[in-house]
């Protein structure tokens, strides 16, 4: 006989995977730095940033978001802004000013659809991101402004190993480095009028991670 333990240990790996999506892990995300380092607080839902779920931010809040991946009406600091529960302040990267700098993301289910990043200055170390306003669009190594997932339809556990280009002459000692996936595997109406998936309102995902530019 299977001991209830066991059974309800296979449960939450069936539930994980059923739930699982995607966190940016190099250099590690706020609710995800608990896995390389014990004095982060944990977050074991890590990989479900997706700003409160789809209906909830497109049909409640015409799809806006908290800045790194909350759900938009939450109060501030929310969970992933500095300050926030797991915004405790840990850096997870040290880089140059204008160097190109490795990144991985681990998608837990690969929902297709393109990767952006942006950068954000604290000016204030001591409360949360100001908002979108604050934060400035990365592009990669080959100055492409996203990178579009090359898979056709949705796959399971994906690494994505990427280099993505500071800005030059930029300095700071807390910038807020974030991850956006918009996913491509909803139905919808596209800009030309057709029908196909990935149109129209996706899912997104955000993380974001404390690093310093020197």
């Amino acid at each position: 006989m299977v001991s209830r333990s066991l059974t309800v240990f296979l449960l939450c790996l069936a539930i994980d995977s059923i739930a699982g999506h995607g966190r940016l892990m190099d250099p590690p995300n706020r609710s995800s730095l608990w896995r390389i380092n014990p004095d982060a607080p944990p977050n074991y839902t890590d990989d479900q940033n997706n700003c409160g779920g789809k209906p909830t931010q497109w049909d409640t809040f015409g799809g806006l978001c908290g800045v790194c991946g909350d759900q938009y009406d939450k109060p501030h600091p929310q969970d992933n802004e500095n300050t926030g529960t797991y915004g405790v302040g840990i850096i997870a990267g040290q880089y140059t000013a204008g160097s190109v700098i490795d990144v991985n993301v681990v998608l837990t289910t690969n929902h297709m659809g393109h990767f952006q990043f942006s950068l954000c200055v604290l000016d204030d170390p001591n409360g949360p991101e100001s908002g979108e306003d604050c934060f400035q669009a990365l592009t990669l190594e080959d100055g492409s402004a996203q990178y579009v997932l090359p898979n056709q339809q949705e796959a399971g556990y994906t690494e994505v190993p990427l280099k993505v280009k500071l800005p030059d002459g930029l300095t700071c000692d807390r910038c807020t480095f974030r991850w956006t996936w918009t996913a491509g595997n909803n139905w919808g109406t596209c800009d030309d009028g057709t029908e196909g998936m990935g149109c129209g309102p996706q899912e997104t995902f955000r993380s974001c991670s404390d690093i310093v530019i020197s």
